[in-house]
């Protein structure tokens, strides 16, 4: 910044007694007397943010820009300045650094008034501090202006974002849906014939076929599986989830689940416990449904317990919140779940650790898989009015703390009378 051809001390005097009118002709000379009258060219920076306020500041002409550097070094403009404005007093009332950047938008002229004469005559003048506290008020009304209206504009921006998403994602859970049903029909077909072949007496005759179309036959129904899976997802997505409730004994629904995985649990040497069950009361629930929850949680212990370890379905019933609640609990000693994981578990194809993206089947040791059983499991469980969560020690491939996903599904109150 450059010295102005500076105007006379009468000439700064007169300029500043509109501004500051009322303050006594003794203080108004004492700063007119300290003001330094500066000349800028445009882009100059008149005060920086962090530094110490030394000095106040008012616009003779043209017209300054205050502004804020943000911690992705992008620079924010709050306001400008035109003549016969003050700026920097905030710091100098407040003892702090500056905490904006001011520039010269254009050439301009302004003056500066140092710290110690400021303050000399605005502790003798309740004038001048009444001059600034309105100077001040409508500052900040304009600033909360200029926020409102750009909360609303980013509020419209985002919504506007939001819609273009919604709809994008149900686009996306449209084609998912249409592909998996369209996927699905000609893979029951190749099921059905696959399973047909199977009774053939030349197949069961001939080793190498029979071993042939066993493997059509798994994999066909691991294909048939994934798409009901995906199925599952695109209806927990929509909200088209439909429940149609009936008497449930879950003991019978866990011992559906034991039997599925009867092979895996036997080749794998998994123990599987259940505890409690058998005194649970019967559940107003969607069989079905309740079977996909504890299928796809018994199928996630199965896929992380190395071999040997153990599995313990228990129940019991609990008061939440003054309601009745049956609980029930899946606990393994597998790998367990890292602290970080927890909370993104029962989200769409999540997975933990390293899974063996090649693996034949989803109930060997981290095997393979889409990554939806836990989504699903939490939609049918938020379907049913009830949560689901899990707990764990830490992920540890070595001493296995292993984990437990607990399922909460409230009783109705002619339950809980029964009880």
């Amino acid at each position: 910044m450059d010295d102005a051809a500076a105007p006379s001390q009468l000439d700064i005097q007169e300029f500043l007694r509109p501004l500051l009118f009322g303050l006594a002709e003794e203080d108004l000379h004492t700063l007119a007397e300290a003001a330094v009258p500066l000349s800028l060219s445009a882009g100059a920076i008149i005060c920086q943010e962090g530094e110490p306020g030394n000095a106040v500041f008012v616009v003779v002409d043209g017209e300054v820009e205050v502004l804020k550097h943000m911690d992705d070094g992008t620079e924010r403009h709050l306001h400008y300045t035109g003549p016969g404005e003050f700026f920097g007093e905030m710091a100098i009332l407040e003892e702090s650094a500056r905490t904006a950047t001011v520039r010269a938008n254009k050439p301009s002229t302004i003056l500066r008034i140092d710290r110690e004469p400021f303050l000399t005559v605005l502790g003798r003048s309740p004038s001048l501090g009444i001059r600034l506290m309105v100077r001040l008020t409508a500052r900040l009304r304009d600033s909360d202006q200029q926020a409102i209206a750009e909360l609303q504009k980013a509020n419209t921006e985002l919504t506007q974002a939001l819609q273009r998403l919604e709809r994008l994602d149900r686009t996306k859970s449209d084609f998912i849906q249409v592909a998996a049903h369209e996927l699905r029909t000609p893979v029951a077909a190749l099921q059905g014939y696959a399973q047909m072949m199977q009774g053939n007496p030349t197949v069961q005759e001939t080793p190498n076929l029979q071993a042939l179309v066993e493997g059509i036959v798994s994999s066909t129904e691991r294909l048939h599986r994934i798409f009901n899976s995906i199925l599952d997802t695109s209806r927990v997505m929509s909200g088209e989830l439909q429940i149609r409730r009936s008497p449930v004994s879950l003991a019978l629904v866990i011992r559906g689940v034991q039997v599925e995985f009867a092979r895996a649990l036997e080749r794998r040497n998994i123990a599987f416990e259940m505890k409690g069950l058998e005194e649970l009361p019967l559940y107003p629930g969607d069989p079905e449904m309740l079977y996909k929850v504890f299928y796809h949680l018994v199928n996630n212990a199965v896929k992380y317990t190395p071999d040997g370890g153990r599995i313990t379905v228990s129940g019991r019933t609990v008061n939440v919140n003054g309601a009745e609640c049956i609980e029930l609990a899946v606990e393994d000693t597998g790998v367990g779940i890292a602290s970080q994981d927890v909370d993104l578990l029962f989200e769409k194809f999540y997975r933990t650790g390293e899974v063996a993206l090649h693996s034949s089947s989803t109930t060997e040791f981290k095997g393979g898989g889409p990554g939806l059983g836990l989504a699903i499991s939490q939609g049918i469980v938020a379907a049913h009015g009830g949560r689901i969560w899990a707990e764990s020690a830490g992920y540890d491939e070595e001493t296995c703390p292993g984990s437990k996903f607990f399922v909460q599904l409230p009783l109705p109150e002619t339950e809980q009378n029964k009880q």
